[in-house]
C-alpha cells in the first residue's frame, strides 16, 4: 500500500470537511425554506387597455349594456344614458396588474403556490373560446398554463388549468359566475383562491367624484380623490375570518362593494360563494384605487407546522354587479344588498318579531366563572322592577354567565346548570316568572359551535364583556359541525326545561371557520348553520349576539350593530349607515352598549336614532365592574322616554339617509316619515323644519 504524503493528507481532510459541511447544509436548509410561490402573471396585458366602445363585438342589454371582446377577451359595462363605462381592462387595471377576466392562484399537495391571470396565461396564447352564446348570456372556456407562447399544453405536459366563466346581462344586472365543479387542472393541483374581474373597479388618481362604498363595519364611503401621507388598506373577511387558521375578527357584515363615479354607480354583490369572499380594497397616497372580491375555493393554512388544506368548495360562485345612472349613492346600494338578501331568502320580507313595543336590550352578566357573583337572578329581577317603575315597559333581559361554570358554562353541548352563588335552579325559576309577569323577554345564552376544552384551534368569543368586567377572556374550541345539531338540540331542549324557550346565540352569529374535522367549508358551514339555528326559534325567541345576515330570516332581534368601520377617522373616509339600512324593517337591532361608549349621553341616543337602533346596555350588580346598573338606572330610563317615539317606524324601511348640513341628518322611512337629528348644541332650521339642539325629530 502506498503511503500518503502529508500534503496529500491535509487535501483529502480539507475536502472531507468540506463535504460534512455542505451535506449538514443540505439537511438543515430545507427546514428554513418556505414553501414556494411562483407567480407567472408577464404577459402584456396593458395592450387591451385602450379599447374604445367600437372593439367589442358582443353586446348584450339596451339602457345599460354589457361589451365584449371575443379576440381579446376582455368585457365592459356601459351605462348608455350618460355614457359611463367600466372596463375589466382600463389603463389602471394594467398599471396595477389587475387587467384580466380572473386570477387564480393553485397549490400542490406539499404547499406550494402558483398564481396565473386569464390574460398573460391565456389570452395572449389563444388558449380560450367563447363555447356557449345565447341572447342574454355567452360562455368563455379559458385554458391556463405557466408556458410561453410558442408550446401547447400538451407538449409541455406541465402545470394546466381550465375555468369555464359564464357572462349574463339581465335588466341591467351583469352576473359573472364560475361552477367550479367543472374546473379541470393537472393531477394533484388543488384551486386555492379565485378572483373574478380584480380590475373592474380600478382608478387612477385625479379621478374627481369617484369613491368606493365598502361593508367595513356599519359602511364607508372611501373618496378616491383625496391626498394623503399614507394610503389606506383593507381586507374584508365576508362574515369575519375563518378561525381555523386564524384570529377571529368581525370582517365584513355585508356581501358586497360598490364604486361611484361621477353618480355612475355599480354595485358588486356577492351571492354564490359569499361566506368564501375577501374584499380587498386599496386607495393610494396620491389618491386612486383598486377594490376586488377574491374566493377562497379550499382554505389552505399552517397548523402546527404542518400545511393543511381544507374540504374544497365545489359549488357555484358569482358577483352580481348593479348598473345604475345619474343620482345613485349609497342609499341605492343598500336597498340593491337589501333586495338581494330578501330574494336570498337571508332576510324576512317584513318585520319578524313579537314586539308590539319599543324593546331595550339589556345584557346582564351574572358570573364569569360561575363563583364570584356579579349579579345574581334576584338582582336581574331588580332591574327590570326598577327600569319598569320608571316607564321602561318593554325590555328584553339578556342573561350571560348564569351556568355553574359562568361565561364558559353557555355550551350548548356541555353540562348544563345554575351557579348556587347566583341563585341557583330556584333562583332562575323565580326571575323567568317575574320576568314574564313583568311582560318582558328572558333570553339565555347558548354556545353551539364552541366549547371550553382540548388542544385544538382556540378562539375567544368574550372579549367585549370580559373586558368590562375586568376579566381574562377565555378561550375556546371550535368544533365540528356533526356536533353542532346535537348541540343545538341540548340548548333547547334545556331552554325549555327551565321555562325560558328564549335563547341568544352567543356564538353561532359571529364566527364562521373551516370544518377542518368534519370537512366542510366556511360556505358548507353556513348552510348548516342556517338550517339548524330553525330550531332555536321554533318555539321561543332567538336573539342574535352579532348581526350575521345569513342567520336573520330566524331571528327576531340582535343584541348589537356597529355604528362605526374600523377605517373611521382616515382622510376622505365618512362612515354611513349602510348595514342599519339593510336591515331596519325586518329585524329588530340594538346599538352597541350605551354604557359602555364614548359618546356622551345626548349623543348616544341620536346616534340610536339616525341608525334606526334600539338601545342597548351592559350590566352587573357589581360596583367594582364599574358597569352596576345603579349607576345608569335613571340615565337609561330618560334614554327610553324618547327613544320610544321611534316606535311607530319600526316596521318600516330605511328608504334613505343624507347629511342636510353639519351635524343635521335626515332619515326618510317607506318614503313617508322623515326624521330629522341634530347633534349640534343649537336650534337649526331646515327646510322650514326648527330641530332643538342635541335632539330630534318624528314628521
Amino acid at each position: 500500500m502506498k503511503k500518503i504524503n502529508l500534503k496529500n493528507k491535509k487535501i483529502f481532510v480539507l475536502i472531507a470537511a468540506v463535504m460534512a459541511v455542505i451535506m449538514v447544509f443540505c439537511a438543515v436548509i430545507p427546514l428554513f425554506v418556505k414553501k414556494e410561490a411562483k407567480n407567472y402573471m408577464y404577459g402584456n396585458a396593458k395592450k387591451t387597455s385602450g379599447l374604445d366602445i367600437k372593439d367589442y363585438d358582443i353586446s348584450i342589454g339596451t339602457d345599460a349594456k354589457l361589451l365584449y371582446n371575443s379576440q381579446l377577451s376582455t368585457i365592459a359595462l356601459c351605462a348608455s344614458d350618460n355614457g359611463n363605462v367600466l372596463c375589466s381592462h382600463n389603463i389602471d387595471a394594467a398599471k396595477n396588474s389587475f387587467a384580466s377576466i380572473f386570477e387564480i392562484r393553485l397549490r400542490d399537495r406539499k404547499g406550494n403556490s402558483y398564481s396565473m391571470d386569464s390574460s398573460a396565461n391565456c389570452v395572449d396564447f389563444g388558449n380560450f373560446n367563447v363555447e356557449e352564446q345565447g341572447e342574454d348570456y355567452f360562455l368563455v372556456s379559458y385554458t391556463l398554463s405557466p408556458e410561453r407562447q410558442g408550446e401547447t399544453i400538451e407538449e409541455s405536459k406541465s402545470l394546466f388549468v381550465t375555468v369555464p366563466v359564464r357572462f349574463e346581462f339581465k335588466n341591467s344586472r351583469f352576473s359573472i359566475s364560475v361552477d367550479v365543479s367543472e374546473i379541470s387542472c393537472s393531477k394533484g393541483i388543488l384551486v386555492e383562491k379565485l378572483t373574478l374581474l380584480p380590475g373592474l373597479f380600478s382608478i387612477g388618481s385625479g379621478e374627481k367624484g369617484a369613491y368606493y362604498t365598502v361593508p367595513d363595519g356599519c359602511g364607508a364611503l372611501i373618496n378616491l380623490d383625496t391626498v394623503s401621507q399614507t394610503s389606506l388598506s383593507l381586507k374584508l373577511n365576508v362574515y369575519g375570518e375563518d378561525v381555523a387558521f386564524y384570529d377571529y375578527s368581525q370582517g365584513a357584515l355585508l356581501p358586497f362593494f360598490a364604486l361611484t363615479k361621477n353618480n355612475f354607480s355599480v354595485n358588486a354583490i356577492i351571492e354564490d360563494g359569499d361566506a368564501l369572499s375577501q374584499i380587498t380594497c386599496k386607495r393610494f397616497e396620491k389618491g386612486g384605487g383598486y377594490l376586488y372580491n377574491t374566493f377562497t375555493i379550499t382554505a389552505c393554512g399552517v397548523v402546527n407546522g404542518e400545511f393543511i388544506a381544507g374540504e374544497s368548495y365545489n359549488g357555484k360562485i358569482s358577483q352580481t354587479y348593479m348598473v345604475e345612472g345619474d343620482g345613485s349613492d349609497y342609499n341605492t346600494i343598500a336597498a340593491q344588498v337589501r333586495d338581494s338578501l330578501t330574494e336570498r331568502n337571508y332576510l324576512n320580507t317584513g318585520l319578524n318579531s313579537n314586539f308590539t313595543d319599543l324593546p331595550f336590550v339589556i345584557n346582564v352578566v351574572g358570573s364569569h366563572n360561575g363563583k364570584t357573583s356579579l349579579t345574581t337572578f334576584e338582582d336581574a329581577a331588580e332591574i327590570t322592577a326598577l327600569l319598569k317603575s320608571r316607564g321602561v315597559r318593554n325590555i328584553a333581559l339578556r342573561f350571560s354567565g348564569y351556568n355553574k361554570r359562568g361565561l364558559v358554562g353557555a355550551v350548548g353541548g356541555g353540562k348544563q346548570g345554575f351557579s348556587d352563588a347566583l341563585g341557583g335552579a330556584n333562583g332562575f325559576y323565580s326571575l323567568a316568572k317575574e320576568i314574564a309577569e313583568q311582560a318582558n323577554s328572558l333570553y339565555i345564552d347558548a354556545n353551539i359551535v364552541t366549547q371550553k376544552g382540548g388542544r385544538d384551534n382556540k378562539v375567544r368569543i368574550y372579549d367585549e364583556t370580559s373586558k368590562f368586567i375586568g376579566v381574562i377572556p377565555e378561550e375556546f374550541q371550535i368544533t365540528d359541525m356533526e356536533s353542532v345539531n346535537h348541540n343545538i338540540g341540548t340548548a333547547y331542549k334545556f331552554a325549555k326545561d327551565v321555562a325560558s324557550s328564549n335563547i341568544c346565540l352567543n356564538d353561532g352569529s359571529n364566527i364562521l371557520y373551516t370544518d377542518l374535522k368534519g370537512k366542510n367549508n366556511r360556505q358548507n358551514v353556513l348552510g348548516i348553520l342556517r338550517e339548524n339555528t330553525c330550531a332555536l326559534s321554533a318555539a321561543g325567541s332567538l336573539m342574535l349576539n352579532s348581526p350575521a345576515v345569513y342567520l336573520m330570516k330566524q331571528a327576531d332581534i340582535v343584541f348589537s350593530t356597529p355604528n362605526t368601520a374600523s377605517c373611521e377617522g382616515q382622510q376622505g373616509v365618512t362612515v354611513v349607515p349602510v348595514l342599519q339600512m339593510v336591515l331596519h324593517g325586518s329585524v329588530i337591532y340594538g346599538s352597541m352598549p350605551v354604557n359602555v361608549s364614548n359618546l356622551s349621553s345626548d349623543d348616544v341616543l341620536l346616534k340610536c336614532v339616525e341608525y334606526g337602533c334600539v338601545p342597548s346596555f351592559l350590566f352587573t350588580n357589581s360596583t367594582d365592574t364599574g358597569i352596576s346598573y345603579s349607576s345608569y338606572a335613571t340615565r337609561t330610563a330618560k334614554l327610553y322616554s324618547k327613544a320610544k317615539q321611534m316606535n311607530p317606524l319600526m316596521k318600516m324601511k330605511i328608504t334613505s339617509h343624507e347629511k342636510v348640513t353639519d351635524g343635521v341628518y335626515k332619515i326618510t322611512y317607506d318614503y313617508a316619515k322623515i326624521v330629522y337629528v341634530n347633534y349640534n348644541p343649537s336650534v337649526v332650521e331646515v327646510n322650514g323644519v326648527m330641530i332643538s339642539a342635541k335632539d330630534f325629530i318624528v314628521i
